[in-house]
């Protein structure tokens, strides 16, 4: 599969969840192939997110919280993904009869979804949307959500504040907000965030079986769920 960028990703096929999933062969293969590309003066240019391509690993965080989604939650409901990469939780909240829309800014997200929504003959919605920057534009075009999701997304230290106010800015009055984490450092950080704003979580763990972990070893996410 060839980058919007210009180079071409190693791909691999993964059974997840009951869906056939194309994913980056690995990580570290991917980034070294787009170091290649732009060349050893340019090593900033390969680690920027915009051009990092984590957005391609199936996560165990997003697995975790795939497999926490229910019918219950879903049907009927309008469900934002935030920072979705290869949208797992999505595919999932669609089969479940959610009216979902996907967001990233990775330019090359939409070559993985495509594919995989071919494949798995799922469709559903995704816009360009970069939360950190991006919430009051897309808030303007997209409206307010049931259930605003996210997994793995509270890597660096300024995500937490950051987080907390993307996630709540998109949720309708009596809306909830699911976030999987499998234990980075800002979790609490996090909470305390969503705490001051007003939103008490309630926790939970999901194990993600060794089948489906790099590792090849069972995996404990973290689960948290807010409402007023």
């Amino acid at each position: 599969m060839k980058s919007t960028f210009g180079y071409k990703y190693l791909t691999k096929n993964m059974s997840v969840l009951n869906l056939e999933m194309t994913t980056i062969r690995d990580l570290d293969e991917s980034i070294d192939i787009l170091c290649e590309h732009f060349g050893e003066e340019d090593q900033d240019q390969s680690l920027a997110e915009e051009h990092c391509p984590y957005f391609g690993v199936m996560w165990e965080a997003g697995i975790g919280l795939s497999q926490f989604l229910t019918r219950e939650m879903c049907e009927g409901k309008k469900i934002l993904e935030i920072g979705c990469g290869l949208a797992l939780p999505s595919f999932i909240a669609t089969r479940f009869g959610g009216n979902v829309i996907a967001t990233d800014f990775h330019a090359d997200v939409p070559l993985f979804l495509q594919e995989n929504q071919e494949k798995n003959k799922i469709n559903f919605e995704y816009q360009v949307m970069n939360w950190r920057n991006e919430i009051e534009r897309t808030k303007t075009s997209l409206g307010l959500f049931d259930l605003v999701i996210g997994s793995d997304i509270l890597y660096e230290s300024q995500h937490a504040d950051q987080v907390a106010e993307a996630l709540i800015a998109f949720l309708k009055p009596g809306g909830k907000i699911l976030l999987s984490d499998p234990g980075r450092a800002y979790v609490q950080k996090f909470i305390s965030a969503m705490q001051k704003l007003g939103y008490p979580e309630k926790f939970t763990t999901q194990k993600v079986p060794a089948h489906l972990t790099p590792k090849n070893i069972d995996r404990e996410i973290y689960l948290f769920e807010f409402s007023k």
